[in-house]
């Protein structure tokens, strides 16, 4: 079985970065319409199932609302949407709904393990969600560890491109790649037989694309959590090749 490359596009002695060409925040309409009333609500709460199988933090202090159930370790970053029928929904990067507030203010959650949806509701403020910044050299082994675990996938070398930012932005970089590891994980292994290359770079927006031999992907640090693509984005690129 071959190992993985990991490999950094060099000047001199340093990492090659993209520069600062981070994304420019955008203007949340909903907090326009509402001014302070909605300043008062977005805060990171705590909810628990109804069902007694644990709950999630909803973070809505953040550039972009987070959840993260208890039971999982991704952040999966979500956008706010008017529901059929009245209320509101967040929705994930693959357009799936998480989590609905009625017109009555009661709230419903659908987490992979109730597809149909369980009743939540708020118990108390919860922790928002902060990054350890990371130096180059960790960014360096972490981005040789997601190298050598595709490549066990594959059975192929695969090779990691990726930019050294700041120690948040590379930490930000370092939650993509540990989402890059898992949607590979939970993708058909014939999805990537094929990849030889993981290209992480910083855009405008977050971003993924695969052509069944590089797989492309830019994040956008500013944004947070909100600004790198979920692993489920990532399988569903991967599997759009082996279709």
């Amino acid at each position: 079985m071959k190992r993985g490359i990991f490999g950094l596009l060099v000047i001199g002695a340093g990492l090659w970065a993209l520069g600062t060409a981070e994304g420019v925040a955008q203007p949340n309409p909903f907090r326009r319409m509402l001014g302070q009333e909605v300043q008062a609500v977005e805060r990171s709460l705590w909810f628990e199932r109804a069902d007694g199988r644990g709950g999630f933090i909803f973070d809505r202090s953040a550039r972009m609302p987070l959840i993260q159930a208890d039971s999982d370790d991704e952040v999966l970053a979500v956008h706010q949407a008017r529901a059929a029928g009245g209320g509101e929904v967040w929705l994930t990067d693959t357009g799936r709904v998480m989590l609905r507030q009625s017109n009555l203010g009661g709230w419903t959650y659908f987490p992979s393990d109730r597809p149909d949806g369980v009743i939540v509701e708020p118990v108390g403020q919860a922790r928002g969600f902060e990054v350890q910044p990371m130096e180059d050299s960790a960014l360096e082994r972490a981005a040789t560890d997601m190298a050598q675990a595709l490549a066990e996938l594959s059975r192929n070398e695969v090779r990691a491109e990726l930019t050294a930012l700041d120690p948040e932005g590379n930490a930000y970089m370092a939650d993509a790649m540990r989402m890059v590891r898992r949607g590979a994980d939970l993708a058909p292994r014939r999805s990537v037989r094929d990849l030889q290359v993981v290209r992480l770079g910083v855009g405008e927006r977050p971003r993924v694309s695969y052509d069944g031999q590089v797989l492309d992907i830019s994040i956008t640090p500013s944004m947070g959590y909100g600004g790198r693509p979920s692993s489920a984005l990532i399988r569903q690129s991967l599997e759009s090749q082996s279709r």
